[in-house]
């Protein structure tokens, strides 16, 4: 049974009439509730809530002319029939293999990670051989899935270099273009790749921009305006970055991932789509040259020479266009401009050819760095006259005396970058911010030390941390030095953190765009007061390469869409895949070579799989409408998330007509709430519950919600109490769950489901001595919605107990569940801390003002950190600090939803 989403069925609920309801024990419980005798459930109810809807929608305007069909040219299934074995598969869909399930064994063996003699032992099995496959050894194997159709092949290539190094160096790499098209065409990216630049306005007035997508900036935009008509832009995205690949000898890999900007954000933004295919595994020199500054310019200027070799093709494609298929096989006049280099700091100093004291996309050097102001773009064209002006004055060969030359007007001494003759291509522009390095490493290596300064003994010993310590450790910086460190340094780190989560929201509009640039002017305002507090140390300046970066934010922006898609934690996410994972299967020799071959092999596997399973699925008249729900993998090699909405539509839809009652599985209008199967108590007296969860007031709170809720949509709690102790109850027994988990959808996108999030309850336990209950967000107005309208309407309360009345299978009460829930006082926000400060609500007597609500006036979860002040409470540890504070901070930083909604 689906549960109400906000009425209260007062039509079938009849409370005992009384001027002053529930004032003894002398109440009948039979003249409590009275059921209309055709009442069957709620199964066949329809609920309604009243939400605020968007008086305007979003306007799109497409560039005219862009994009154009050129004929005919080949799909992803075309490209499977066109292999040398297609005529075999018309007969055995899974040649070279005998069948489907053959095939299946032979690719979770390929894809397994166990050695070869691992798998030959496995094949050595009796129960294996009797199934009398195709392969008897793991190279028999290998050699079926060389037959299998091939993605971008693999090429190698000796590197010269100026001066000589220890070893020769090889260079492997794959031809660009087949990536590209290998990115087109892949199922996992069908429907999500866009071809037409866009401007999407909030509303038909047209004054306030959205930027999402790369193709929603003005870069998309420009860049069209500068192609033949009818073209289509194909944005290149390249990534490179250091990767240790053993943890002894130091061995290192260098590679260059590519990816397409026109694949929708959304997918850039998870490491699980694999929206990005390594290109190259760049070689990784030693010079011998004595001077050690000299090996480093020697190794930048390699760096640029492979990478020219390498992206060749798409310089050409840039230049004169290039025909290339659709996913759904039309033919497109490309042309390929780099648009996007995605890398740490150093790598991108690197790519700009600048010295570490400048900044690699505008003209400021070290000593401002911290100014308010953004300083010139450093654009192609200075780079090139300083350029030319370092040539007049010395050769390139001249290694020494060009270095100085250069480092004179803040270059590293690269005489010809790669991007230098690329059409249409401006490294101010593709040189981006990227949230992982210069938002998070920043914070880990400057705001955290000059927060925590107030600690004496630090926060971390840690010497290695991810960036996700540093996440964790960013949402709880503002609350928790708030009261330890001057008001002025507190808005300063605040202003800096609210930067920081509003420059990485999905979707930014002209207005959150402005908000942006106050929070950072705010910063520079207030960084004084960080400076006179000690924050800095011994340091007295600002000179901060990443605290330059973030002017560059905002015109990136506006420019690029919105950040999150460039940043390098999928890239290095993809390190794991390319080349972590293919460097342990090998035997530590020939790394590159190895990785490539591994490579290869897994990639055959994935397009067979996918190729056969399309055509399977064609062969028998259905799409592939498995549900996905389940969270596993599908066989397109995406992750999905766990749909409990389309759970509970199909619940109260009848799919399950077995499934008990009321369901497990239900949904309000903006979220869904599921419960276990089975309670963990199944049938409690409803005294013995009271006495278990420390909950004097149970029984009057519950007398209370039956005697008002039928005067209200949704039910409000607090206020004066008009139940007595002794009251009674139309139930004596409970059913009790201790945990839920709920899910919504996302407040930047209303079609974006967010991962569901488990929410607990339990009554005090040896780990838990003062029990475990977490503080959620309510709906206490039927007219407001969580996803529009924020706090207003709503209430912070802590979750004490989740029910379910034993009655009979008839009974009303018996047929929903329900929530009993101490509620939060919410009181202005703290203009320094910036969030929103709360106070238990208590009663004249001192008790906490608790109340029973029906379980789907919760909204999200939410999370409070204690007012610590000037000195913590010694007692407080992560188990008591809910149950021994009374003042808490309303965290918004510890979502980037709620902080979207608190904002």
């Amino acid at each position: 049974m689906n549960q109400p989403r906000g009425r209260c069925i007062t039509s079938q609920l009849r409370i005992k009439s009384s001027e002053t309801p529930f004032s003894g024990a002398d109440g009948d419980a039979g003249d409590w509730i009275d059921m209309d005798s055709g009442f069957d459930g709620l199964a066949d109810e329809v609920f309604d809530v009243e939400m605020e809807t968007r008086t305007h929608e979003p306007v799109t305007e497409l560039y005219s002319g862009a994009s154009a069909n050129y004929g005919r040219g080949y799909t992803f299934m075309d490209a499977f029939d066109a292999d040398p074995f297609s005529s075999e598969r018309q007969h055995n869909l899974f040649y070279p293999f005998s069948s489907g399930a053959e095939w299946k064994f032979a690719s979770w063996l390929a894809n397994s990670g166990l050695s070869m003699a691992t798998i030959d032992e496995c094949l050595s099995l009796d129960v294996i051989k009797s199934q009398r496959f195709s392969f008897k050894t793991a190279k028999a194997l290998r050699k079926l899935i060389e037959l299998l159709p091939s993605g971008p092949r693999w090429k190698c290539r000796s590197v010269k270099t100026e001066s000589p190094t220890r070893c020769a160096l090889q260079v492997f790499y794959r031809d660009a273009i087949e990536c590209l098209q290998h990115l087109i065409h892949s199922p996992s990216n069908n429907g999500l790749i866009h071809f037409v630049p866009e401007k999407i306005y909030s509303a038909a007035d047209r004054t306030q921009r959205i930027y999402t997508d790369w193709l929603t900036g003005d870069r998309a935009w420009e860049l069209q305006d500068a192609l033949p008509d009818g073209a289509t832009l194909l944005g290149i995205v390249l990534s490179s970055d250091k990767t240790h690949i053993t943890q002894v000898g130091n061995r290192q890999a260098h590679p260059l991932l590519i990816s397409l900007a026109n694949i929708s954000a959304d997918v850039c933004r998870k490491g699980s789509t694999k929206s990005y295919v390594l290109l190259a595994l760049l070689p990784v020199p030693w010079f011998v040259h004595p001077n050690k500054r000299l090996r480093g310019v020697l190794a930048s200027r390699l760096l640029h020479q492979v990478i020219s070799v390498i992206v060749k093709p798409l310089k050409m494609a840039a230049e004169v266009g290039r025909m290339m298929s659709d996913p759904v096989g039309n033919l497109k006049y490309c042309f390929t401009p780099l648009v996007a280099y995605i890398a740490d700091t150093p790598e991108q100093h690197v790519i700009a050819c600048v010295t570490d004291n400048a900044s690699a996309v505008s003209m400021a050097v070290s000593n401002q760095f911290g100014d308010p102001l953004r300083c010139a773009a450093r654009t192609m064209s200075k780079t090139r006259q300083l350029l030319i002006a370092v040539k007049r004055e010395t050769r390139a060969r001249n290694l020494s005396s060009y270095f100085q030359a250069c480092r004179k007007r803040q270059l590293n001494g690269v005489a010809s970058p790669f991007w230098l003759d690329w059409a249409l291509v401006e490294p101010s522009s593709f040189l981006t911010p990227e949230v992982l390095h210069h938002f998070f490493k920043m914070f880990w290596d400057h705001d955290r030390k000059c927060g925590y300064q107030h600690f004496p003994d630090g926060i971390t010993t840690l010497k290695q941390t991810s960036m996700r310590l540093h996440q964790e450790v960013q949402r709880y910086i503002v609350g928790v030095v708030a009261g330890g460190i001057p008001q002025g340094a507190l808005t300063a780190i605040r202003a800096l953190t609210d930067f920081r989560y509003r420059s990485q929201a999905p979707k930014l509009t002209d207005a959150d765009i402005a908000k942006l640039t106050a929070s950072l002017q705010e910063f520079h305002n207030n960084k004084a007061a960080l400076m006179e507090a000690g924050a800095r140390g011994s340091m007295d300046h600002w000179r901060i390469p990443k605290l330059e970066i973030m002017l560059s934010v905002v015109p990136s922006i506006r420019s690029m869409g919105a950040l999150g898609q460039w940043s390098a934690d999928v890239t290095e996410h993809a390190h794991i895949d390319v080349i972590k994972d293919p460097a342990r299967s090998g035997n530590n020799q020939n790394f590159d070579g190895q990785i490539c071959c591994y490579l290869d092999r897994q990639e055959k596997c994935q397009l067979f799989m996918q190729a056969t399973t399309a055509r399977y699925l064609d062969l028998r008249g259905d799409s592939d409408d498995s549900d996905p729900s389940d969270g596993e993998e599908n066989m397109l090699g995406s992750r999905q998330v766990t749909d409990y909405f389309k759970r509970a539509h199909a619940l109260s839809a009848g799919d399950f007509p077995t499934a008990p009652r009321p369901y497990r599985t239900f949904a309000s209008s903006t979220t869904t709430f599921h419960l276990a199967s089975r309670p963990k108590m199944t049938n409690i007296d409803v005294d013995r519950a009271a006495e278990l969860y420390g909950l004097p007031d149970f029984k009057p709170a519950m007398a209370d919600y039956l005697a008002r809720h039928h005067h209200n949509l949704t039910h409000t709690i607090g206020g004066r109490w008009r139940a007595t102790p002794d009251c009674q109850l139309p139930f004596d027994h409970i059913q009790i769950w201790s945990k839920i988990r709920i899910q919504s959808y996302s407040s930047y996108d209303l079609k974006m489901l967010l991962l569901s999030q488990g929410l607990h309850v339990s009554p005090p336990t040896v780990n838990w001595p003062f029990g475990r209950y977490d503080s959620i967000i309510i709906s206490r107005d039927g007219n407001k919605d969580w996803l529009h309208s924020g706090l207003h309407g709503h209430d912070v309360v802590q979750l004490r107990m989740i029910f379910k009345p034993i009655l009979g299978s008839q009974s009303l009460l018996s047929n929903m569940y329900y929530a009993y829930v101490q509620r939060c006082v919410t009181t202005s926000v703290d203009q320094h801390a910036g969030m929103h400060v709360l106070k238990r609500a208590l009663r004249s007597t001192g008790e906490r003002v608790g109340d029973i609500i029906p379980l789907f006036q919760i909204c999200v979860p939410a999370h409070l950190i204690p007012r610590f002040g000037q000195k913590a409470n010694s007692q407080l540890n992560s188990h008591s600090s809910d149950e021994l504070s009374s003042s808490f901070w309303l965290n918004k930083y510890w979502t980037k939803e709620l902080f979207h909604a608190c904002s």
